[in-house]
């Protein structure tokens, strides 16, 4: 246990410095270049590890850190994004029908290695949705998130729940009761009760006395 909360700590140490370092770096990054890479590299690490924030003012800074960066990446070219966070080496992906590295680099060779991502969050999200690297791929995952729990907090569906909607899939959140019983309820506000079945593994045992032996 111990070594557990050693690891939180070194871990929430490091993430504090990537958003001191991000907060430094942002004032500058739209006149030097190297503050502007600094901003996109802690920006990026810093969302991917950040702690689940716990009030809707928290929501509301993540989400601006998190829409500034999308706004910084559509700035650069991906030549200069390649430096950053260099595309994962990763090359069977026609083997398994997915993307790797030469699906990346042919992503990028339409766009244009030294033309600006984009002007918008679209055309940067996008672009990063065909990227290969393991970071950027859990800081779309993170903005994906912070754009859905904004919209619900607006009371508006996720982006999921909207996509759902959409395409007339029903959908459904588990919810508990104060008595501690779990209910699904529907997009219309139906609920039904989660009954539990007893595991397969266990088994009713009868004492041989009341088998009658």
């Amino acid at each position: 246990m111990q070594a557990r909360h050693g690891f939180d700590a070194k871990a929430t140490k490091r993430t504090d410095l990537y958003l001191k370092s991000l907060i430094a770096a942002v004032p500058n990054a739209l006149d030097n270049d190297k503050a502007l890479e600094r901003a996109i590299f802690y920006g990026v690490k810093y969302l991917g590890r950040a702690e689940k924030y716990t009030t809707i003012d928290d929501l509301e800074r993540r989400y601006s850190i998190s829409e500034a960066i999308m706004a910084l990446i559509a700035i650069v070219t991906p030549r200069k994004f390649v430096e950053i966070f260099p595309i994962t080496k990763k090359y069977d992906g026609k083997r398994w029908g997915t993307k790797d590295y030469f699906y990346t680099v042919e992503m990028i060779n339409k766009h244009g290695w030294d033309k600006p991502i984009g002007e918008t969050d679209e055309v940067a999200f996008d672009f990063l949705w065909d990227y290969q690297n393991w970071e950027i791929n859990i800081f779309l995952v993170e903005h994906m998130s912070l754009i859905s729990d904004m919209r619900r907090a607006q009371g508006q569906p996720g982006l999921m729940e909207q996509w759902a909607l959409e395409n007339g899939i029903q959908t459904y959140t588990l919810n508990t009761s104060p008595e501690g019983n779990q209910y699904l309820m529907d997009s219309n506000g139906r609920s039904t009760p989660v009954r539990k079945r007893r595991p397969k593994h266990l088994k009713l045992v009868v004492s041989r006395r009341r088998r009658g032996k």
